[in-house]
């Protein structure tokens, strides 16, 4: 929850200027702000005042700009700061260079006396400016794009990206409806490259991924407790980090705030409501407003009409996921439906088990397990008999190993990519109602989930195959972790009895950790040295779901800070891969069914932040995620995050040493435990205990 932990005045309009409304930070830091000055938004008469404050509110230089200035943005490729004059009608564009003070006037080839140009964003060379008060409900540009790109001369030209009368995802409801677009304002650029634009009046805020390309899609939120026609919704931005500092006009009070703010949800809007007295945050699945500025707690206890915002991140804020690109790798190929699982082998294809609504006890039906290539492309097929809800690349083999049957009569086929011969092996001793999910390969150790325990003590969770990582005949298992276990609580630091009603997913951390999911509880189990006397387990209770409803499937810890995470979207039929920065890598990243989102579990807190979900899915769809495997930038930092987990592993996780329960003293701090069990498991042949 965002915490307001301290707001300051940073400037006061400067003598003869009134109504601050525009803001923006220029690449050395200095904050920009258009002083209005009642000035005709038509261009009518007045003139603006443009001010360059340092970090400490002090003025540096200023411009008086003709007309009204609602749009003022800092152009990182020119560094000029560019001021968009008379949204109202005949608009004009002043460009100001922070070096020479030198101005320059453009004019657009097709002015209106009746629209305009009220804001502008930048996205690499490309320029979109939001365009005002379309005369009609339908086919109206409301988004343009600037032909002459971000060093523009001459006449301004523009071409169409955005109109009303379109429809679009509501974020609250997750249905195509018809997007209210009456008013057109403020336009911003999120970290993902969506386009935010204020439809002002309505309240509504329009997301537009991949704006201008043929993938352009729309989704809107409508903020709730507002008047629609008279919300005087103006700037709404999405943050970059999960802490930082807004600055903040306050038109009425002619100053501009500077707020620190900490626990910013990077998923949710921070937006200016006139009509609401405050600058807040915007749940886009509910449309929630929840206040964090207003006359309750601003400086003087006055606050009277926030407008223009903008945001600097901490240098030291936590890393917040960043999704910068999301696209469709692969649809579900003809014939196929529900792709589940997802495994990376070592030339870098992408396989996907397709379960065609296969029975999950073997008794009827069939999967399809398809090899694309990098790009999406089908590079092979194979028909699997049964259900596979486990695929996993063997590095050890170069197989891949497709795990059949999870709760029944399960089997293993061994799938060589080269000859695209299969090989089907039988468990020693199966059962028709309990089967192994998934596999993962340490070394020449092989870990398998057993799912279905029948009671709720002792009965095995994660089993190793004893005949290796090279199997023939008949398959044979030794218990690894048993249900009714003891283990650490990461969010109470308390030894508790883990909830593991429903092993599912099993993955292999950076650090040799098995990370289990028990999915219908919620759960990820973390198994520190599995199969050894100085096994000892935590878990991480996801919050927000339902126990026994929660739908939790593949959970993983990344390997460097950034790369692409493979996701399958069960219902949609597709494959997504999504590039992401900021990952922390303390943290678990899971698909989470109930919440309808693949995103971050804080293990301190169990905490879950939507990384991808239906607000910013391709399309703005996203029904049920469910397999993900996880690929690092090779540029990626991974010595911090091989440093950052060491640390973190340490303090949580002790030894028994001697492979039985130690003595638990709640006296004693997490850090400093030692000889105490999380668990270390007797071990069984075939799972039996």
């Amino acid at each position: 929850m965002p915490i307001v932990d301290q707001i300051s005045t940073f400037a006061s309009a400067p003598a003869g200027s009134s109504s601050p409304d525009s803001v923006t930070i220029d690449g050395q830091g200095f904050v920009w702000v258009a002083y209005t000055n009642g000035a005709d938004s038509t261009g009518a008469s007045g003139s603006s005042t443009i001010v360059q404050y340092d970090k400490s509110g002090h003025v540096v230089h200023s411009y008086q700009v003709a007309g009204f200035v609602d749009g003022l943005k800092f152009n990182p490729e020119s560094g000029e700061i560019w001021a968009l004059q008379n949204q109202d009608g005949n608009s004009k564009l002043t460009l100001i260079d922070p070096i020479t003070h030198e101005t320059d006037t453009l004019s657009y080839a097709h002015p209106s006396s009746t629209r305009g140009y009220d804001d502008v964003v930048f996205d690499g060379n490309k320029v979109f400016l939001s365009f005002t008060n379309p005369p009609g409900t339908s086919g109206d540009a409301t988004i343009v794009q600037l032909t002459n790109g971000d060093n523009p001369h001459g006449v301004l030209h523009t071409k169409t990206v955005l109109t009303d009368g379109i429809q679009g995802i509501n974020t609250e409801t997750g249905t195509l409806q018809s997007v209210p677009l009456t008013d057109p304002d403020s336009l911003k650029l999120a970290p993902n490259g969506d386009l935010l634009l204020s439809s002002g009046a309505d309240g509504v805020i329009v997301d537009v991924q991949d704006p201008g390309t043929s993938h352009q899609s729309v989704a809107f939120t409508q903020v709730q407790g507002v008047t629609p026609g008279n919300a005087g919704l103006d700037d709404v931005i999405k943050p970059s980090a999960s802490s930082g500092t807004f600055y903040l006009s306050d038109t009425k009070d002619n100053r501009v705030l500077a707020v620190h703010v900490s626990g910013l949800n990077p998923n949710d809007y921070y937006a200016s409501v006139g009509s609401l007295g405050a600058f807040g945050q915007v749940d886009p699945t509910t449309g929630a407003f929840t206040p964090l500025i207003s006359a309750a707690n601003a400086p003087g206890f006055n606050f009277g009409s926030p407008h223009g915002v903008t945001f600097v991140a901490d240098e030291n804020a936590a890393p917040t996921p960043i999704v910068d690109r999301i696209s469709t790798l692969a649809s579900a190929p003809k014939g196929s439906s529900s792709p589940d699982s997802v495994t990376i082998d070592g030339q870098g294809f992408v396989w996907v088990a397709y379960t065609n609504g296969a029975d999950s006890t073997g008794a009827s039906g069939s999967s399809t397990i398809v090899q694309y290539d990098k790009s999406g492309h089908v590079v092979h097929s194979y028909q699997v008999a049964g259900f596979v809800d486990g695929l996993k690349f063997n590095p050890e083999s170069g197989e891949i190993w497709a795990l059949q049957n999870q709760d029944g009569n399960s089997k293993l086929t061994l799938i060589d990519p080269i000859t695209h011969e299969t090989d089907t092996l039988s468990y020693a001793h199966p059962s028709s109602t309990r089967g192994y999910d998934d596999v993962v390969f340490d070394g020449n150790k092989v870990f398998l989930s057993f799912t279905n325990p029948p009671g709720t003590s002792g009965d095995a969770t994660i089993v190793q195959l004893t005949n290796g990582d090279d199997p023939h005949g008949l398959l044979h298992t030794k218990t690894v972790l048993t249900d009714g276990i003891q283990g650490i609580n990461t969010e109470t630091d308390t030894l508790q009895s883990v909830p593991m009603t429903d092993p599912d997913s099993l993955k292999l951390a950076p650090n040799g950790d098995l990370l289990l999911s028990s999915g219908a509880d919620g759960v990820i189990v973390d198994v520190k040295h599995p199969g050894t006397s100085h096994q000892s387990v935590a878990f991480t209770q996801v919050q927000g779901v339902t126990p026994g409803n929660a739908g939790l499937d593949d959970v993983i810890k990344p390997s460097a800070s950034s790369g692409t995470f493979y996701l399958s979207d069960t219902k949609d039929n597709r494959v997504l891969a999504l590039h992401v920065s900021g990952l922390n890598p303390n943290d678990y990243y899971a698909s989470v069914g109930s919440l309808g989102a693949f995103g971050q579990v804080d293990s301190t807190t169990g905490a879950f932040t939507p990384v991808v979900s239906a607000a910013n899915a391709p399309g703005f769809e996203f029904g049920s995620p469910h397999g993900v495997a996880f690929v690092a930038d090779q540029s990626a930092d991974t010595d911090s995050h091989v440093a950052l987990l060491k640390n973190y592993m340490a303090s949580s996780f002790v030894s028994t040493g001697s492979g039985s329960l130690g003595g638990f003293n709640p006296d004693q701090s997490q850090s400093t435990w030692s000889q105490q069990a999380l668990l270390t498991q007797p071990q069984h042949d075939d799972g039996k205990s």
